[in-house]
C-alpha cells in the first residue's frame, strides 16, 4: 500500500538543508534542468546527464547541446553562451530559452512534444529539493542509472531507464504505476522512498 506523502513543507519542521547558501550557485543548477526541459518540449530529442552537464541530441540541430549546470554556460558546436545572470521573472524560463535559441543560431522550433517521465521527475526533484537540501542528480555507475545525491557526500539512491529506484538500504520499486501522477508528487515519493528527511515519509509501508 502507498502511503501518502505531502508536497507541500512545514515550515516550521523544514531543514535548512545548506549551512551556507550560494544564490547564484542555486540558481544555476536548477535552470540548467528547467532550460532542458523546456528545449526538449520544443525540439524533441534525447538527453543524458554526463558529469556537470546535461546533453541534449535535438531533432533538427547538427551538434549535442551541452548545458553546464556548474557554470552556466551552453555550447552548441564552436558557439558558447552563458545563461546564469540572464533569468527574467517577467518572460520566464521560456523567454531566456527563446534569447538563447538567437544566441546559438538554432533552427526555429515552436514544437509542443512531451518530455519523458524520468526527465520531467528530475527537474522536480531539483525544482524542490536542490535550493533545501542540495539535492543532485548524477551519473551512475551503469548505463541507463542516475544517482539522486544530497550534496557532496550525503546519501545517495538510485533510479534506472526501467523506472527502478532502489534507497541506500537495498530496497528497490519499480515506478512505473505512478507515470500518471504530477511530477512534482512523483518527486516526493522518491525523496520519501530515500529516507533523506523524517518531514517525508516513505511512500510504502
Amino acid at each position: 500500500m502507498m502511503r501518502i506523502a505531502s508536497v507541500v513543507y512545514n515550515e516550521a519542521k523544514d531543514c535548512q538543508g545548506r549551512a551556507v547558501k550560494d544564490e547564484k550557485q542555486i540558481s544555476t543548477y536548477i535552470l540548467a534542468f528547467e532550460i532542458a526541459e523546456k528545449l526538449l518540449q520544443r525540439y524533441s530529442g534525447q538527453w543524458k546527464i554526463a558529469g556537470n552537464e546535461i546533453v541534449l541530441n535535438l531533432q533538427g540541430l547538427d551538434h549535442p547541446l551541452k548545458i553546464d549546470n556548474i557554470n552556466g554556460t551552453i555550447n552548441y558546436g564552436t558557439l558558447t553562451t552563458y545563461y546564469y545572470h540572464r533569468y527574467d521573472a517577467r518572460k520566464g524560463v521560456s523567454g531566456l530559452v527563446q534569447e538563447l535559441c538567437l544566441d546559438l543560431a538554432l533552427p526555429f522550433a515552436d514544437g509542443n512534444y512531451s518530455t519523458d517521465f524520468l526527465f520531467k521527475v528530475f527537474v522536480k526533484l531539483v525544482e524542490i529539493f536542490h535550493a533545501r537540501c542540495d539535492l543532485r542528480i548524477l551519473p551512475g555507475s551503469q548505463n541507463g542509472e542516475w544517482e539522486i545525491r544530497l550534496n557532496q557526500t550525503g546519501p545517495s539512491g538510485w533510479i534506472n531507464d526501467q523506472n527502478v529506484i532502489e534507497n541506500r538500504f537495498g530496497e528497490k520499486m519499480e515506478i512505473s504505476a505512478w507515470e500518471g501522477l504530477r511530477p512534482e508528487k512523483v518527486a516526493t515519493y522518491i525523496f520519501g522512498f530515500n529516507r533523506f528527511c523524517k518531514n517525508f515519509q516513505c511512500p510504502m509501508k
